[in-house]
């Protein structure tokens, strides 16, 4: 596998860094992925998903800002949301410009979500398949970027995620474009409290529906 890491100065001229990831030599496309503050790539949902994508022929650029970090502690919520959105700008512009595909997901977990709509921004990414990962709705934001989506999309989010809300689901289902698994029983990191196996199962349920999608 050839890996091939970089970092871009964003916001505050703070050090972004990201990684790319390719197994195949005529990669199907390019699979982008945004994750959470303290759901990282390291964490079993979005580590497993990237390596679905790259055993089916894509390339992965994992966005692997550091706001978990001390150096972000005085941060408000803001102004991470602000950094964010300068960060991965910054960075698909350091990635895009350089490569060139013919097919996009782009994959969001939790805060990361909150960028999706500016990523979407992008030319090549006007036809991205787009994965919406626990997203926080009670950002509108989000809910705006979700219910006005005109990429086909999926959305995954337990009943038992603070940010699940099914009035709000109710709403964001009149967009068709996007479709929706809600599993019971899940909570934010799309597993079961004090269950382990169950958890297991709910976290391969979730990476299966990406991998089909």
């Amino acid at each position: 596998m050839q890996v091939k890491s970089g970092h871009v100065l964003g916001y505050k001229n703070m050090k972004v860094p990201y990684l790319i990831q390719s197994k195949a030599e005529s990669p199907k496309g390019l699979a982008i992925f945004l994750p959470g503050i303290g759901y990282t790539m390291r964490n079993p949902l979005l580590h497993f998903s990237s390596g679905s994508f790259l055993n089916r022929g894509y390339d992965v650029l994992h966005i692997n800002y550091l706001y978990y970090t001390e150096e972000y502690d005085a941060f408000t919520i803001d102004e991470l949301k602000t950094a964010l959105l300068q960060d991965v700008t910054s960075i698909l512009n350091d990635v895009l410009t350089s490569m060139d595909y013919s097919s996009y997901y782009l994959l969001g977990k939790s805060f990361g979500t909150l960028a999706m709509s500016t990523a979407l921004e992008f030319e090549q990414l006007q036809n991205a398949k787009t994965v919406w990962l626990t997203p926080n709705l009670k950002d509108e934001t989000v809910m705006h970027a979700m219910m006005t989506s005109s990429q086909k999309g999926l959305c995954i989010i337990g009943d038992k995620d603070p940010f699940y809300d099914s009035e709000k689901i109710e709403q964001l289902m009149r967009n068709k474009n996007v479709e929706y698994v809600i599993p019971t029983g899940v909570n934010h990191a799309l597993e079961v409290d004090n269950d382990i196996f169950k958890s297991m199962d709910s976290v391969k349920s979730a990476i299966q529906s990406i991998n089909n999608f």
